[in-house]
C-alpha cells in the first residue's frame, strides 16, 4: 500500500513540475509590424523647386494628378532656379498647369499667386495665361485671394500678369466689363484696390 501511495504522490509531483514549467515558459511575442521609415518622421526640407520637379518627373501619376499636386507646392517657386534644376523645363511645367487649369481650385490661388519669382520670357507669358484665364473664370475668387495676399510685390506681379493676358482682347471692352462687375458687387477696400490696380495695369498691359 505504501508503494501505491508513493507511486501516486510521485505522479502528482511530476504533474505539478510539468504545469509549473509550462506556465513559466515565456510566450512568444507577436511579430511586430515593420516600423515606419525614419524619413516619414522627418520634416521635408526640399525646396519648392525640388518638390515640384519631383512631381513633374514622377512616373506613377497621371498628368492630372501631377498638376493638382504641383499646385499645392508652387508657393515660393523661383522659376529661374527651377529651370536650372530641371534642365530647362520651366515652360513645359507651366504648360502642364495651363492645360489642366480647370483643376485649379480656390484653395490653390494663394500658392499659385506666390509663385512669380523670376518668371521670364515665354514662362512669364504662360503664367499670365494661367492667371488671366483664372480671372476670367472666377473673377470674384481671384479678387478676394489677391486682396488677402500679404506679399504686395507678388500681388502686383499677378495683377500685371492678368492685365497682360487680358490685353490680347479689346481692352476698352474688358475694362467696361470689370467696371460693371465692380458696380454690381459689394467689395471691401482691399478688393477695390485690386480692381483699381488692374484697371490701371490694363492701360499699359
Amino acid at each position: 500500500m505504501f508503494k501505491r501511495h508513493a507511486t501516486y504522490y510521485g505522479f502528482v509531483l511530476a504533474l505539478l513540475i510539468l504545469v509549473t514549467a509550462c506556465s513559466s515558459t515565456p510566450s512568444k511575442a507577436p511579430a511586430s509590424s515593420p516600423s515606419e521609415p525614419a524619413t516619414s518622421a522627418v520634416t521635408d526640407h526640399k525646396s519648392p523647386e525640388e518638390r515640384v520637379l519631383s512631381l513633374y518627373e514622377g512616373e506613377d501619376m497621371s498628368a492630372e494628378d501631377k498638376a493638382t499636386n504641383m499646385l499645392a507646392h508652387v508657393e515660393g517657386m523661383d522659376w529661374m532656379e527651377y529651370n536650372r534644376l530641371s534642365n530647362g523645363k520651366a515652360l513645359e511645367t507651366l504648360e502642364l498647369l495651363y492645360t489642366h487649369r480647370s483643376l485649379i481650385q480656390p484653395e490653390h490661388y494663394t500658392s499659385l499667386f506666390l509663385a512669380t519669382t523670376n518668371l521670364d520670357g515665354a514662362s512669364a507669358e504662360q503664367y499670365a495665361a494661367i492667371v488671366g484665364e483664372l480671372f476670367t473664370k472666377d473673377r470674384e475668387g481671384v479678387v478676394q485671394a489677391l486682396a488677402d495676399l500679404g506679399d504686395e510685390a507678388s500681388k502686383q506681379s499677378v495683377i500685371s500678369s492678368i492685365a497682360y493676358h487680358l490685353g490680347y482682347q479689346d481692352v476698352a471692352h474688358v475694362k467696361q466689363e470689370v467696371q460693371q462687375w465692380q458696380t454690381n458687387k459689394v467689395l471691401n477696400d482691399a478688393e477695390k484696390d485690386v480692381i483699381a490696380s488692374l484697371l490701371a495695369a490694363l492701360d499699359y498691359p
